[in-house]
């Protein structure tokens, strides 16, 4: 528009001085050098443009000429960048497909058409890594670092070699200096995290997670978990050189801020218990019992316990009246209960969490009931065959592997899953042929409890033997009423 009215104006003041030379005729006389020139003033205008036409003209070409080399390298130089980028397209296409040889070929046109050595030390790196010659991608990797644009693709590089090889003390290293370069890059955060907690750096690790709260790695509710678990841990070093006082510090520290972390609650109470400070252990079970019930928590509550066994299903009752509805509620209850002679409430909380899911802590009960109130050893042989195909026992379990541990650790022994150990049943449901046939028909009666894939009948008939029962040892948080049979 703008370059529009510049023509318009242009081409007005052109007519305008035109008509004005026609309406005004004069002669002009020009003297110089002594040379006389006499003309009409429309002809020396004419002739001035002329001049000043050619004048244009030979400065154009006197630019064009001086400038030729610049414009010619850059002609050229755009050619060579166009070959080299096609190159270097074409050999991550060959590196992805597979074919080393076609991209190390590529790879030198790269670094024949392209005046930087970072693409082509990349692409070489890579394409021999892919080709198993781990030394000759270090020593591309290890060329990148003397370039500070280059340094920290370099160091991953060598932190995915270090890794490979299972070079934990290298990785960490090379970690550390990339996370240096570039303290917000979530993969190497995720990376030299990960490496922290394989070699037990819990402090480094905390510290860690503010750089991961500004780079938005994690979720708020993640970093508040990882966080729990990494004073968890540091309480775990403290307990296991004496340092007591210390680890309760860090233990009620990680209970703060992660009210529902089972592990912290489990390893607080079992040290006041180990303690002999039983009132407080039961504090903390009866705290934590609110959010994440379980049956380690319910089993160091009922070890805490003092006096006889009415005395002690007051005080269980007192703890499940935090979270009653609760399956774990209704077995430690049930525990007691059988403890205490009281076999109504015993078998109506079993069947309540029967009815949930039935597990073969469940029918381990119901047996061992049965032989203390009935002396049906026949019923109760029938209800461990049951609790051998029914659904496995919660126990700490990594939710990542499913691998079981004998206690809560901060990472998994088997797949090194950070803050994967819960306490938790398998994922796995039992429903076996052998259990179903073991059930009556429905005409039996009565039918007591049903549940998916299994039902239970009570046996018409009546075993009259007495066989007394006896329980077997359980570590923290296991059932241990499992009662024995002479068969």
């Amino acid at each position: 528009m703008i370059r529009l009215l510049i023509f318009i104006l242009i081409t007005a003041a052109l007519v305008f001085c035109t008509v004005w030379f026609a309406d005004n005729p004069g002669r002009m006389t020009i003297v110089w050098l002594g040379y006389r020139f006499d003309g009409s003033i429309g002809m020396v205008a004419l002739g001035l443009l002329a001049l000043t036409a050619v004048l244009v003209l030979l400065w154009r070409g006197w630019t064009i000429i001086a400038n030729s080399p610049g414009w010619l390298g850059r002609l050229l130089g755009s050619r060579r960048r166009k070959k080299g980028q096609q190159a270097l397209t074409m050999g991550l296409l060959e590196l992805a497909s597979g074919d080393v040889r076609q991209a190390l070929r590529h790879t030198r046109a790269v670094d024949r058409y392209l005046e930087d050595d970072t693409l082509t030390r990349l692409l070489t790196a890579q394409a021999a890594e892919l080709d198993g010659n781990n030394d000759a991608a270090k020593r591309q990797f290890e060329a990148m670092l003397e370039k500070p644009d280059s340094a920290f693709f370099g160091l991953r590089g060598l932190l995915q070699l270090s890794l490979k090889a299972d070079d934990r003390d290298s990785a960490l290293d090379y970690a550390e200096r990339a996370h240096r370069l570039r303290p917000r890059n979530p993969a190497v955060i995720v990376t030299l995290f990960d490496l922290l907690l394989t070699s037990k750096r819990w402090d480094r690790a905390l510290g860690l997670l503010v750089d991961a709260q500004k780079a938005s790695v994690f979720s708020e509710e993640e970093l508040t978990h990882r966080r729990a678990l990494l004073i968890t841990a540091k309480a775990e070093d403290a307990i296991a050189t004496g340092e007591n006082a210390e680890a309760i510090k860090l233990l009620r520290k990680a209970l703060n801020s992660a009210g529902d972390f089972t592990g912290a609650a489990v390893l607080l109470a079992g040290l006041y218990r180990d303690l002999k400070q039983d009132s407080k252990a039961r504090d903390v079970v009866m705290q934590s019992w609110r959010t994440a019930p379980s049956a380690a928590l319910g089993a160091i509550f009922r070890e805490s316990l003092t006096g006889d066994p009415l005395a002690q299903v007051k005080s269980v009752e007192k703890l499940v009246a935090n979270n009653p509805g609760h399956v774990e509620s209704q077995i430690v209850l049930a525990e007691a209960a059988l403890e205490a002679d009281l076999w109504g409430i015993a078998r109506s909380n079993i069947e309540k969490a029967m009815a949930t899911k039935a597990e073969a802590r469940h029918y381990r009960l119901l047996a061992d009931l049965e032989l203390r109130e009935n002396q049906d050893g026949a019923k109760a042989r029938e209800l461990l065959i049951k609790a051998s195909h029914a659904n496995p026992d919660p126990d700490w379990r990594c939710g990542a592997c499913g691998a079981e541990t004998d206690r809560w650790v901060v990472s998994c022994p088997s797949c090194h899953s950070f803050g994967s150990v819960e306490w938790r049943a398998p994922l796995r449901v039992h429903q076996d042929e052998a259990t179903k046939e073991t059930a009556k028909p429905d005409t039996a009666k009565p039918s007591a409890i049903a549940q998916t894939g299994v039902v239970i009948d009570q046996d018409t008939e009546t075993d009259k033997a007495k066989v007394g029962p006896t329980n077997d040892g359980a570590k923290d948080g296991r059932q241990p009423l499992r009662p024995d049979f002479p068969f």
